[in-house]
Parts: structure tokens; sequence; C-alpha cells
């Protein structure tokens, strides 16, 4: 119900901001009426692409937010919404065509500031009515974990305790905290007796799933003559669901080119100047462990891994050309990837491709990995939206297999709304750090 209640004062201020637009313009209007029924005519399109974008940059999460990523989302939310409108009018024509383009940027203002101050009195509201809750982390790998909740719950948690499954006082332990989480490893037997706990006790509970448990997420229930049955169908897309996301693809990568052509340009030209080629090729794996020609801007100086080998980029890695670090910063190095999707060894959403030597050493560590070669490989991906560069092969393999089991046409397009959102997030495309390094 609060949610709910949120969404209708954000398409409140959108729409007072839109109406004071036209109020405040209306002088220079030259047909006031006629382009004031063009508003009329687009407002349904307006709610439904302001609920798909709050829902896809996860705003009202806005308590588990720094300031900072909440105001950098309102800004997104407003930039986005204003292109959204903008492809509206363009592709309705009509009457909505005649949409000024004076009210259109005028009102967008107006709305990112209205959202912007709106965001911030709910985030205040919230940080002062979050009750901190205790956390007791259990398993191998406890202490990173707990690292990493403390470094993004921003304050509102507290690590109460850190332990592994056989500590002795864990019972008692339990009983002492408001949120547990385990961490991959944690044996079935010692899982299965800390969720009879917690569920007994209301308390709420995060684990990190096997492998085995996201190719299960999807499967359905059976039974053998009397005895019940879940049954797990073959991973990947129907033949239905292939053709569909296709014919996006080759949609969205049109449109795309088009777009991102003059960019293109003017980088494959500083590329050129600073000497070598301007386009990077290497081999890459896609669905059925096809190996293709992956393209790339090239981002680092020629031949760069001639003495190292195949080595994943680093940290402030000293191979990266300067132009380099802009085009790989802000992703411009994966545009050229548009021709794989024309070619069809890519998709606009899927696995990163990966490269063969890289696969073959992490299926030596988990042999579901090769699992993610079910679907063609994505320019961007579930991985990539919520994890970053340096986040652990183990974890990315989490998010594809999850993406693979509970595919859908939707998912893709929230993805892809997702990734505008961390194109200009610098932890996303840092390298790993060599110590942490898990090769």
């Amino acid at each position: 119900m609060k949610r709910i209640l949120i969404v209708l004062i954000d398409l409140m201020i959108i729409y007072a901001s839109i109406l004071l637009s036209y109020k405040v313009l209306g002088s220079t209007l030259q047909a006031y009426w006629y382009n004031l029924w063009a508003f009329y005519a687009i407002y349904p399109s307006v709610s439904v692409i302001t609920i798909v974008l709050i829902y896809a940059l996860d705003i009202y999460k806005f308590s588990y937010k720094s300031i900072s990523d909440l105001l950098y989302s309102v800004f997104l939310l407003s930039f986005l919404l204003m292109i959204g409108i903008m492809a509206t009018c363009f592709f309705v024509r009509g009457l909505a065509f005649f949409f000024p383009r004076s009210i259109l940027l005028t009102s967008a203002i107006l709305y990112w500031l209205g959202l912007t101050v709106w965001y911030c009195i709910l985030w205040t509201y919230s940080q002062k009515r979050i009750r901190r809750k205790h956390i007791i982390v259990i398993g191998p790998h406890a202490n990173q974990l707990a690292l990493k909740i403390k470094e993004n719950a921003h304050s509102s948690y507290i690590i109460q305790h850190t332990c592994q499954e056989n500590d002795e006082k864990l019972d008692e332990k339990l009983a002492a905290t408001d949120i547990v989480y385990m961490t991959a490893g944690v044996t079935g037997a010692t899982r299965d007796k800390i969720l009879r706990y917690t569920i007994q006790n209301n308390i709420r509970t995060f684990f990190i799933p096997a492998y085995r448990d996201l190719i299960t997420m999807t499967a359905t229930i059976d039974k053998t003559d009397d005895i019940p049955t879940f049954l797990v169908d073959k991973q990947g897309l129907s033949v239905e669901e292939a053709f569909i996301k296709r014919m996006v693809d080759l949609l969205l990568a049109t449109i795309g080119f088009i777009v991102l052509l003059p960019i293109s340009a003017v980088i494959a030209l500083l590329i050129k100047t600073d000497g070598g080629p301007m386009f990077y090729k290497q081999d890459r794996l896609t669905k059925d462990g096809k190996i293709f020609k992956i393209f790339k801007f090239r981002s680092m100086v020629p031949n760069a891994e001639k003495l190292s080998g195949p080595v994943l980029a680093e940290k402030d890695d000293p191979r990266i050309t300067k132009i380099g670090h802009f085009i790989r910063a802000t992703r411009i190095d994966e545009i050229p990837q548009l021709i794989n999707i024309f070619k069809g060894d890519m998709s606009i959403v899927g696995p990163r491709p990966e490269r063969p030597y890289f696969t073959e050493t992490f299926a030596l560590k988990t042999p579901f990995y090769l699992q993610r070669l079910k679907v063609k490989a994505g320019l961007t991906g579930l991985a990539q939206v919520e994890g970053r560069y340096n986040t652990s092969f183990e974890d990315k393999l989490r998010y594809d297999l999850m993406y693979i089991s509970r595919y859908s046409l939707f998912r893709d397009l929230l993805i892809i709304m997702r990734t505008v959102k961390i194109l200009f997030e610098k932890e996303s495309t840092e390298g790993v750090v060599i110590s942490e390094k898990r090769v």
C-alpha cells in the first residue's frame, strides 16, 4: 500500500510539472489547446513508462541506498522519462506528435527537481525510522561476506556474529539476531537446521544458493505414481522465445547502430591517432561452446598479452591506453559488438562471452560453469547489472544461471534499462585486484 501511495505522488509530481510548464509557456505556444491535448493523448504512456523505470532502477529501495546513489537514480529516471516521452510522441504520431519540445524540456527540469526533493524527504524520513538490525553470518568465508554487507548496508545493519556452522554456541547466537546470512559451502544438514529454526521464529534468512538450487528453481511439480516429484526440463530458450529474442536483438541493434554511429566515428579516429589498429578481435564462446571473434574498440596497447599470456585486466592496468581508460569506463569499447549481434554470434542480453582459456579454467573448478553456454552470449547481462567487473566468477555464474532459468523478454528489457544506470559507475568497470583474483 505504501508503494502504491508513493507511485501516485510520483505521477502527481510529473503531471503537475508538465501542466505547470504549459501554464508558464502558454503564451509562447501558437495553438495552446491543441498542444495541451497532445499531452492528454500520451499521459497513459507517461504513467506506464514511469512505473517501469522506477521498477527497473530500484528507486523504491531508497531506505538502503546512499543519498548519492538515490540522487543519481532520480536523475536517470527523469532523463529516461524525457527520452521515453519523445519516443512515444514520435512513434504514436497523430495528435501526440505536436507535444511541444519547449514543454518537454522545461517539464523534465521541473519534475527532476520535484522528484529530487520528494525522494530526499523520503530518504531522510526512512533513515530516522530504520531500526538497526543485528546480523549473523555463518559458513566458510563468513568474514568476507560480512565485510560486503557492512560496505553496502549504509549503517542499517550491525554484524553481530561471524562463525562457522560447527560453532558450539550457534543456537545461542541465532537467538540474538534479526537476520541470518549463510555463505556458500554450508552443508545441507546445517542449512536445514537453521531454516527450521528461523522459519519457526520468523527470522529473515538469506543464503548463497548452490548451483543446483539455481538450475532447479524453475522445476515444475509432477508425480511418479503416487510419489511427488520435481521435473527439471531442458535449460535454455524455446524455439519461439529464441525467434522473438532474435527479432528484438536486430531491432535494438539497428537503433543502437544509428544512434551511436557519430560517437563510434570519433572514438575510432582517436584510437587511430594513438597508434595501432582501431579494433580488437578475440576468440570468445557463445551458445553450445561455439567460438567466434568478438569485436571491440582497442583499449590496450597492441599485443598486450604477448609476454603475459591470457590474463584478466587489473585495476590500474598499465596496458590500458589513455583513451582506453575512458572508453572502458563508459563501456564505449563494447559498441562494435553490435556487429556480432547482427551476425548472430551474440544477443543484446545474455551471459557475457568468456574466452576459451578462462572457460576451461573455471569449468575445472566448477563443472556447472558450462551451463552458461545454453544461451547466446550477451552485450549485457544480469551479472553485469547486479555485479561488477571484479565480481568473482562464482557469483557471476550464479547470476547467469538465474538469468537462464528465469528467462523472459520483459526481464531482458529491464536489464537493458538497468545497464544505462551502471554505465557511469566507476566500480562496475574496475579491473580485478591481484590479491582477490580467482583464476
